[in-house]
């Protein structure tokens, strides 16, 4: 089965609007909630939003962000400061304006009736939270959702509206939850209990690893990449990953044939470190 793509021809969109506030959430994390606009159509788990960091032409390159959730007034998306471009956008005031694209890309797939294992890795949060926000039995039996993170802080236990009380929580560090990487907890949850699919989103490394178990266990794997992107429309091509296909090999591009992928089908020696 492949990852969904959400058939709608009005396709994604260019958006003006302002931000409703920015949360932070721990010295690297924060929250940027964006008043949705009238025509952001709804999105679906996996897919991302392309953000322009404000400063007066500072900044040509758009900033590809996975949705967190979207409700009828709202769009949330966690951002992690990693540069020039995301420490602008953690000193946004509300009420700024801001400008993004989307929805963009394909989404984590429906598998009704199969139980799936989620396993999330800092801003890989996003897209399966949101999985997990708006899940019904429809969509697969059961969503387990594990989160991991280096320690507690980048948790946000205190700092973020968790609504749910059925993830389960690492650190590499020990200082909360299960002792170990999220990948460990992973294999720990599938000795317990049988699953029928992975999902992932996380650090490339951390994909690896969860793809590795995935193998071992003979488990169905689709991953969602965080590659870096220029265009986020499949343009410039240089967001592509290797995938073989049919005893093929073709480059796909991660913001318009992903970014979810069956993971079987990537070329994992090939893939780059983000």
């Amino acid at each position: 089965m492949t990852p969904s793509r959400l058939l709608d021809s009005r396709g994604p969109g260019r958006f003006e609007t302002a931000v409703a506030r920015r949360i932070d959430l721990s010295s690297r994390y924060f929250l940027l909630v964006l008043e949705r606009p009238p025509g952001f159509r709804e999105p679906e788990p996996g897919m991302f939003v392309h953000v322009l960091p404000p400063a007066s032409g500072r900044f040509f390159l758009r900033r590809p962000l996975s949705i967190l959730g979207c409700d009828p007034s709202t769009v949330s998306l966690i951002i992690v400061e990693k540069g020039p471009g995301t420490k602008a956008l953690r000193e946004i005031p509300a009420g700024h304006r801001i400008d993004f694209i989307g929805p963009l890309g394909n989404s984590f797939t429906r598998l009704p009736g199969r139980r799936v294992l989620a396993v999330a890795g800092g801003v890989g949060l996003a897209p399966l939270y949101y999985y997990r926000s708006i899940w019904d039995p429809g969509w697969c039996a059961e969503f387990r959702l594990l989160y991991g993170a280096r320690t507690k802080e980048d948790l946000f236990l205190d700092r973020f509206a968790w609504a749910f009380d059925d993830i389960g929580f690492a650190t590499d560090d020990g200082t909360y939850g299960f002792d170990g990487t999220v990948v460990e907890m992973a294999e720990r949850e599938i000795g317990a209990a049988s699953f029928d699919a992975v999902f992932s989103c996380g650090p490339t490394p951390m994909l690896r690893a969860a793809d590795a178990l995935a193998r071992r266990k003979g488990i169905p794997h689709y991953v969602s990449l965080e590659n870096r992107m220029a265009c986020g429309m499949g343009a410039c091509r240089s967001c592509v990953v290797l995938t073989r296909e049919d005893g093929m090999e073709k480059h796909r591009t991660v913001c318009n044939d992903g970014p979810v992928f069956d993971a079987e089908r990537l070329a994992w020696e090939k893939l780059p470190e983000v």
